[in-house]
């Protein structure tokens, strides 16, 4: 959804937005996966591997005329696959609302794209009625903040999945995680190149003004570039707990430095490139803390700069994953009555419950296992 709230931006003709709002069985992609068609047939975004945009095109011009939008089925499954005639195979079926762009749907979207912006996560809902003559004439849209019992990304209701029944869906849109690459050399231009298509926000430091600026109309460089030693970085760019950090200066000192930094902002990631030998000069003979891997990267015996961008960036979204999937197992259990349940008995009978979760509370911890020495 980043790129096609960006694309909205821009957007100067008739458009429609496709949104998978159900899926049942096996599907390319999941419910809330959105793409933007134009009328001039170019797309931003996908749904499909392919084999839906095609048809989905053929209805932009209908759509955008009636300022109506269309539920469309398309059942993949092997007895019906046979008559798209592309035997796709995908074994499920897809549900694809097809709304125009109107001025109330991309004011809600251009608002989504400021508070997302902002660091804030999102939910946009729509609801449509029951339509009494086989048409309906609009969709409301409402867009509010994402609280913390939002636990499931998206949601449909029932009669989502027939226009002619009244129905809601409900998608929550959360802000791109940043991620910080700390070095502006080769292995920069690489991550830069493949991070932002993985739904990851950019931001290239150094402390050297000539390395940092002189590739700067590349367009791998069409991220955030900020210039300055670990602590002059620390201030500029407000290193927090849902930062990942790739550290990758190959300087020593600098990257020592660094690391202590975002050790002590509870950082979700910070991998660090080079030898294991180099590794034990950064963090001593002792246990990593749990949020620092290094040598960085999945192994999966990558030689240079592009391998080892794709190694890394299939690891932060590893551990992209996994931090979300905790945040919602926490969320789940807030509000979980135990009998003590490990926590310290409270005075006077009070009530025990479980403790509220933090996010990003599973990271390393100042006196842990291991610190830098």
């Amino acid at each position: 959804m980043h790129e096609v709230l960006d694309s909205i931006v821009k957007l100067e003709q008739p458009a429609a937005l496709a949104t998978i709002i159900r899926v049942e069985g096996h599907a390319y992609r999941k419910e809330g996966a959105a793409m933007l068609l134009r009328l001039d047939r170019t797309k931003t975004g996908s749904i499909s591997p392919g084999c839906l945009e095609a048809d989905l095109q053929e209805r932009v011009s209908r759509v955008c005329s009636a300022e109506a939008f269309e539920i469309i089925i398309y059942n993949m499954q092997p007895e019906e696959d046979i008559m798209w005639g592309d035997t796709i195979g995908c074994g499920g079926i897809i549900h694809v609302l097809l709304e125009p762009v109107t001025t109330a749907l991309r004011n809600q979207l251009l608002q989504a794209r400021e508070r997302l912006r902002a660091g804030e996560a999102v939910v946009l809902d729509r609801s449509w009625p029951k339509a009494g003559n086989g048409n309906c004439t609009g969709i409301v849209y409402r867009l509010g903040p994402a609280s913390a019992a939002s636990e499931s990304r998206n949601s449909w209701k029932a009669g989502a999945e027939l226009v002619e029944e009244a129905g809601t869906f409900s998608t929550k849109l959360e802000p791109r995680p940043r991620a910080i690459v700390f070095g502006a050399g080769p292995d920069a231009e690489a991550l830069c190149t493949m991070l932002p298509g993985c739904g990851f926000h950019v931001a290239v430091a150094d402390w050297r003004t000539h390395i940092s600026t002189e590739n700067e109309d590349n367009s791998w460089f069409n991220v955030a570039r900020v210039t300055g030693k670990p602590e002059e970085l620390a201030s500029k760019l407000q290193f927090n707990k849902n930062d990942f950090f790739i550290v990758c200066s190959h300087q020593l000192h600098y990257d020592y430095q660094l690391i202590q930094l975002a050790l002590e902002a509870r950082a979700i990631y910070i991998g660090v490139m080079g030898s294991r030998k180099r590794i034990k000069q950064l963090f001593g003979e002792g246990t990593l803390p749990e949020n620092v891997y290094a040598p960085i990267g999945l192994s999966i015996e990558a030689e240079g700069p592009y391998e080892i961008a794709l190694s890394i960036a299939s690891e932060l979204i590893k551990v992209r994953a996994a931090f979300r999937a905790k945040s919602r197992e926490a969320i789940r259990d807030e509000g979980v009555r135990h009998l003590f349940g490990g926590w310290p008995q409270q005075p006077d009978e009070a009530a025990e419950a479980a403790a509220p979760f933090i996010a990003g509370s599973y990271a390393w911890q100042p006196g842990a296992s291991c610190s830098i020495k």
